[in-house]
């Protein structure tokens, strides 16, 4: 099975950020020290989706009321402010959480935006709306302006060592951190999770076929010289 699938996270813990100062956000809202809207923008495979659906169980401590329509479908609601106050009292009845609208690639919705913003200050109180997109500019400011704006840089090879060794281990593999990072860097030019473990992939079939390491370059990586000749995987 795929490293993207088998470890796919599960918690925000799980989660990689490109830096100390986008956790420390993510993890204020989780434990509710702030409470606003939502954009979470930047490149592909920054995680921007995996946190914005991990993140409404992380807030309420348990199973969130997400609202189960994708952004097409909610904008098409005849009167979507009413049809999210009535969603808010419902709940509110027997929880005490917020409903959370969970929209990935938003930059892709065009139509009915009034009705989201509207909507979004109606049930300012009881709503929270967590957006995912790779195109901060090509949302209405209207919506921009109602959001909690999070740059999601791309991922350095050095941010996903620690995740990367985490899986190698689990998998059997035990390589230096040395060896690691210089093949993680071969995908640093794209900063994407998802080419990242495929490199993960590619070591963990290199094991399993018994073949010595692919060459890496470890210039880059502050290896000592006795550390940059590898001959065979560790089984």
């Amino acid at each position: 099975m795929k490293c993207a699938i088998k470890y796919a996270p599960q918690t925000l813990a799980d989660v990689i950020y490109p830096n100390q100062a986008v956790q420390t956000r993510i993890d204020a809202y989780a434990r509710g020290l702030l409470e606003n809207n939502i954009i979470l923008h930047g490149t592909n495979g920054t995680g921007k989706s995996t946190i914005a659906r991990l993140l409404p169980n992380a807030i309420v401590g348990g199973q969130a009321i997400v609202e189960n329509d994708d952004f097409d479908e909610m904008l098409s609601r005849k009167d979507l402010k009413q049809y999210l106050r009535n969603a808010c009292s419902m709940n509110s009845l027997t929880t005490q959480s917020k409903v959370f609208l969970v929209f990935e690639e938003f930059d892709n919705a065009k139509v009915n935006l009034n009705k989201l913003w509207t909507a979004m200050d109606a049930c300012a109180d009881n709503l929270q709306v967590i957006i995912s997109t790779n195109n901060l500019m090509d949302i209405h400011k209207s919506i921009r302006s109602r959001c909690d704006l999070i740059n999601m840089h791309q991922l350095s090879a050095r941010a996903v060592l620690p995740r990367a060794q985490f899986i190698l281990n689990s998998e059997g593999l035990n390589l230096s951190d040395e060896y690691v990072l210089g093949y993680l860097q071969q995908a640093d030019w794209r900063g994407d999770l998802r080419l990242y473990l495929q490199k993960l992939d590619e070591l963990l079939a290199t094991q399993v076929l018994g073949m010595p390491l692919p060459a890496v370059n470890l210039s880059n990586t502050g290896a000592k010289p006795d550390l940059q000749v590898i001959s065979s995987i560790s089984k």
